[in-house]
């Protein structure tokens, strides 16, 4: 919601940006995907992926023709959400999937993983 409403969406979109990221009751661990691209992270920046990064990961992303997801452990979010990144809890240290599909499924990894490899320059 927050890069909706950073990018001039209306209200409506907002609205609908919002309520895609909570987080069902019901919540369970993610099934992989077959086909597309992968890459494993590891996050070096000292707060792991909190607000700003996940912000940072979300509108560079969205750059891209490509559904990308992000996943620790058994949790899977959807990499054009910030609260849904958020909601992982990646700490520094932590190694994150990104799995991505479409045509720029591979442009959009390697991005990711400048980002990450750079702290996305905090």
């Amino acid at each position: 919601a927050a890069v909706a409403a950073q990018a001039g969406e209306g209200r409506q979109a907002v609205a609908e940006a919002a309520a895609a990221a909570g987080i069902p009751e019901d919540l369970e661990p993610a099934e992989p995907t077959a086909g597309g691209s992968e890459v494993e992270l590891e996050l070096r920046n000292d707060v792991g992926l909190h607000a700003r990064p996940a912000a940072v990961l979300v509108r560079t992303l969205s750059e891209f023709d490509a559904e990308v997801t992000v996943r620790l452990g058994d949790q899977e979010a959807d990499g054009r959400s910030v609260l849904a990144l958020m909601s992982l809890g990646a700490r520094q240290g932590d190694r994150i999937l990104l799995r991505a599909t479409g045509p720029q499924a591979s442009a959009a990894l390697a991005k990711a993983k400048e980002l990450v490899d750079g702290n996305f320059g905090e």
